[in-house]
């Protein structure tokens, strides 16, 4: 027997689990799909701007290039180079100035001949300055500073995004919970009443067997029973509800026998009211405990950027480019007939600082719009500041109406609560005469009943209207995250 119940505890140990709030924040915490997909939209932000950076870092290339041919000089003295061998390594950097360098070295060997003259691997070596400058659409890099603005914007917008959402996603947890506390407690009241159905509808029948009820009265009593069994079942089916939607948002605890641990309604309760003390004492909208404020200025220098963007979209394009080389070349005649040339790398290293080979060169690169470009600037335009606006003023609207409503929202729902209560208080005194009333047969069956039965509805709404302030002091935390009360976890 011992080891059985050795078994049993291990079993429980390992499948069984006591709901609290608290353990519930940190198991969604620990692992959650949800909070799985926040993190990579934020990580997938971060490696946007890490790219955009990207483009602008220096990077080094190298490159190779073999050449055979069999082809036929056409002019006798014309020399065909084969084989012909390149090398070539260099760096190059855009920089967010609208500048572009690059600065490379190449190599040329090559091997050929003509009807009079060998050429036997002449080298010829090149280094290479060129540098790209825009004069109209970037100049000076102010398109390019603009999107390198906006990508650590989008960045910083959704660092602040995700803390949002996690947000929210710990307070739908949270809702769950409290979903689950509240149907516990309708399941109290209900098993509580269904239980004095069941004894009264015993009585009923012991009151028939000695004949002082008949058959009505107890079928009456033996109905009440069959209906406070269905509220009952009603509640465990959405208790269930409320689990499936619990396991769904916190994977981890399917497989589990979940339990609610103990609670403190009347501790909860105070925490609410402090909190909504709290709220009341901010006259206007407090932008101190939300980021949905940093977010709307974000969004404000992101849609200024964007809009010289896109006014941009039809400019003409001009660029200047430049170049400056150092050739040297290594082609010696050692035996002086002019019947052999050669030249070591080495040779074309000396070369480059014995004679001068040196050559410049620049040009400008002029492109025109000749299409409808400047009509899709303007739809680009159009589109980017209204699909930011409606953002903005969203945003906006929200915080306000949100702070504005919920102290309204919360009085009401208080003083409904004042009212159910005043209603089943008044409802108590009225049964406790009803059953006096029943006892000496001056009202029916029927009329008790239905007392109960406004009694049951008068408890189970207050239950109804005390989740109703808590999801909405749930629903003001998801927008001011930052509120400082003891309810705000």
């Amino acid at each position: 027997m011992k080891f059985l119940v050795g078994i049993l505890f291990i079993v429980n140990s390992l499948y069984g689990f006591e709901v609290s709030e608290q353990a519930l924040i940190k198991i969604a915490k620990k692992n959650s799909p949800k909070l799985d997909e926040i993190k990579s939209r934020l990580l997938e932000a971060s490696a946007n701007y890490k790219m955009s950076n990207d483009n602008l870092s220096s990077e080094a290339y190298a490159g190779y290039q073999h050449q055979t041919t069999n082809e036929k000089a056409v002019v006798p003295f014309f020399p065909i180079y084969s084989p012909v061998n390149q090398y070539k390594v260099g760096v190059r950097k855009n920089f967010k100035y609208g500048l572009s360098a690059d600065v490379s070295a190449s190599v040329q060997q090559q091997s050929g001949s003509n009807n009079q003259t060998t050429f036997d691997d002449i080298h010829t070596t090149i280094y290479d300055l060129t540098l790209n400058i825009d004069l109209w659409q970037d100049l000076f890099g102010k398109l390019t500073r603009k999107r390198l603005e906006n990508a650590k914007l989008n960045y910083e917008s959704n660092k602040l995004k995700s803390k949002i959402e996690s947000k929210t996603f710990l307070v739908a947890v949270r809702r769950m919970y409290w979903n689950l506390v509240a149907n516990a407690e309708k399941l109290k009241i209900s098993r509580r009443l269904l239980e004095q159905a069941e004894k009264q509808a015993r009585d009923a029948r012991q009151r028939k067997r000695n004949s002082i009820a008949d058959s009505g009265e107890v079928a009456r009593y033996e109905s009440q029973v069959a209906s406070r069994k269905g509220s009952v079942l009603l509640l465990e089916y959405q208790r269930e509800q409320i689990l499936k939607s619990l396991t769904d948002l916190v994977p981890e605890l399917n497989g589990k026998d979940l339990k609610l641990a103990a609670y403190n309604v009347e501790k909860s309760i105070f925490d609410v009211l402090a909190c909504t003390e709290i709220i009341k004492r901010e006259s206007s909208v407090p932008y101190q405990y939300t980021d949905y404020d940093e977010m709307t200025a974000l969004l404000k220098r992101i849609q200024k950027n964007q809009s010289e963007l896109d006014e941009s979209y039809d400019d003409i394009d001009i660029k200047l480019s430049t170049s400056f080389r150092q050739i040297g070349v290594a082609s010696e005649d050692p035996t002086g007939n002019g019947n052999l040339y050669e030249g070591s790398y080495q040779d074309s290293i000396e070369d480059i600082q014995d004679n001068d080979r040196s050559a410049f060169l620049a040009g400008i690169n002029v492109v025109i719009p000749l299409g409808e470009q400047d009509k899709t600037a303007k739809v680009k335009e159009e589109y980017n500041r209204r699909r930011l606006d409606a953002n903005i003023k969203a945003t906006d609207n929200n915080l306000v109406a949100t702070h504005n409503q919920i102290t309204r929202q919360i009085r009401v729902l208080q003083e409904v609560i004042k009212t159910q209560r005043l209603n089943s208080d008044k409802l108590n005194i009225r049964l406790k005469d009803m059953r006096k009333k029943f006892a000496q047969a001056r009202i029916s069956v029927t009329s008790l009943i239905q007392d109960q039965d406004a009694l049951l509805n008068s408890d189970l709404a207050i239950i109804d209207t005390q989740l109703e302030i808590l999801n909405t002091l749930l629903d003001y935390f998801t927008v001011f995250t930052d509120t400082p009360c003891g309810f705000n976890k």
